[in-house]
């Protein structure tokens, strides 16, 4: 009997030992450093970290405060300069939306083939999808989209025109032959690659049924990055991947490239839940931490950042890499005067060779493209005059002038209008570079360099910039009115005078 008693005695305090450590995991908080932006570095020695901070539900965790947080950088503490939340929510998000389009896609969630579309794993991905667009209101979120099987499908950079992703996924088609293969890890980093010119915030999330499927000498891909490329390509460019898994086992690539991306893997067993985890992870973003940080000048490219949380005396920590990066692409132990001259030099250089190059113009306005390395390919005469249709620049033969060859370059990009002899251009999507500056609308001069994509083009206004305009009031005819004739008058003379007095 007492051996029975303290049998049970054992057993229950085992149990709530057991219960107590179980609590401890179910209910601690998850912390992630989602992206590093290195881009004030150079400029004021600083660092900017997105922290995500959720309990086991991933839903966000608020107003915590700044003195809970402790940022180390090669395991030397940092001083933090400032922290914020919700951030996202002003300045929007961009999100690059990777959808698997592999042949198992087309399978039920159980995986048996089947010829009724509303069970397919991609009609569930789609209309998912669908869903987090209705829920999508700023204006200052914007959604990029693609697929992927055995090679990346064409790219939609980022945008807040929703009806674009609609049509896109509307016309998704069900692969053929040996295009139903599953190269994950050189999909993700070819849409990283394209995804690298956007600025902010940015996110990729990439739902996939299954493992890698590698196609056998794949003519996209001689070269693999294979998984760590595709996570160094992210880590790099301050990418965070999210990650779902539309399978009931756990999938460990999918989760590897979440972890060290910045992201957070969330396996969907039942294609029901989609809809609920992209809502899910849009909301994680927006509520994310903003914490600035003081950089060390340690000589390493690659610096390891930690953080440290603490809630009610307990600790939790997450770690990323990131790229220092320097002017020259060695790091500094210092920034030097002379790395700051040469900027304002290379300026000053610009603005010179901008002088000599437009000092004999064009007489009409005009758009020269260049090539990357400077020379030139073409030349486009600008016929626009008031009160008419602008010209279009981008990747469509629909536009006036159309750019063949740049990647980044796919729809309607930019467009030029006049208006009594003033050109501006302004853009249709994201912003473009004028002069090394990035603009939705400016006021064209000679000698701006537009930068579209990876195209360069010149604008010259030309000399005789008010032809145009000269041209279309010639065309209104103007009732003629016969000159009325003066009268002839004569200036009397001494003679005249003379013969006067005689008489």
């Amino acid at each position: 009997m007492k051996e029975g008693r303290k049998m049970k005695k054992i057993t229950g305090f085992l149990f709530i030992l057991l219960l107590s450590i179980v609590s401890t995991f179910t209910f601690a908080d998850l912390i992630t450093i989602s992206q590093v932006d290195n881009t004030p570095l150079l400029i004021n020695q600083q660092i900017k970290l997105y922290v995500s901070v959720t309990d086991t539900k991933g839903f966000p965790k608020r107003d915590l405060s700044e003195d809970q947080f402790t940022i180390y950088e090669q395991d030397k503490e940092r001083k933090i300069v400032s922290l914020s939340q919700g951030v996202n929510i002003d300045v929007g998000v961009k999100m690059l939306l990777l959808l698997d389009n592999s042949g198992s896609m087309y399978q039920d969630a159980s995986g048996k083939e089947t010829k009724n579309e509303n069970v397919w794993r991609l009609t569930y991905a789609k209309n998912a999808i669908l869903a987090l667009l209705t829920q999508i209101k700023n204006p200052a979120d914007k959604i990029g989209f693609a697929t992927f099987n055995w090679k990346l499908g064409e790219v939609i950079k980022p945008t807040n025109k929703k009806v674009m992703i609609e049509k896109a996924l509307s016309e998704i088609e069900r692969p053929k032959g040996d295009e139903g293969y599953t190269e994950i890890y050189e999909g993700l980093a070819e849409a990283i690659n394209k995804f690298r010119s956007t600025g902010g915030r940015k996110v990729i999330i990439l739902l996939s049924d299954g493992e890698v499927l590698k196609r056998p000498k794949n003519p996209y891909y001689t070269t693999r990055v294979e998984m760590k490329g595709a996570i160094d390509a992210a880590q790099k460019e301050g990418i965070s991947v999210f990650t779902i898994g539309l399978i009931e086992t756990k999938n460990k690539s999918l989760e590897t490239i979440a972890e060290n991306s910045g992201g957070r893997y969330f396996p969907a067993s039942r294609p029901g839940e989609l809809e609920n985890l992209y809502s899910l992870i849009r909301n994680q973003i927006l509520n994310e931490y903003l914490i600035t940080y003081e950089a060390g000048m340690a000589h390493e490219e690659k610096r390891r950042v930690k953080v440290v949380l603490t809630q009610d005396g307990k600790k939790q920590s997450a770690e990323r890499d990131y790229y220092a990066g320097t002017i020259f692409g060695k790091p500094q132990e210092k920034l030097t005067f002379w790395m700051f001259l040469a900027i304002p030099i290379g300026l000053l250089l610009l603005w010179l060779l901008s002088l000599l190059k437009f000092k004999n113009k064009k007489k009409i306005p005009t758009l020269d493209v260049l090539t990357v390395n400077g020379k030139k390919t073409s030349v486009k005469p600008l016929t626009i005059v008031d009160n008419k249709d602008p010209v279009t620049i981008g990747g469509s033969l629909d536009n006036d002038l159309t750019i063949i060859g740049d990647e980044k370059v796919v729809h309607t990009e930019a467009q030029i209008e006049q208006a009594d002899g003033v050109f501006t251009i302004t853009s249709m999507d994201e912003p473009i570079t004028v002069n090394n500056k990035q603009v939705k609308k400016k006021v064209l001069r000679s000698g701006d360099l537009i930068k579209v994509g990876n195209t360069t083009i010149v604008f010259d206004k030309g000399v005789a910039e008010k032809t145009l305009m000269r041209e279309t009031v010639q065309k209104t005819p103007v009732k003629k009115t016969k000159p009325v004739k003066a009268k002839k008058t004569v200036t009397p003379t001494r003679k005249t005078v003379k013969k006067t007095r005689k008489k």
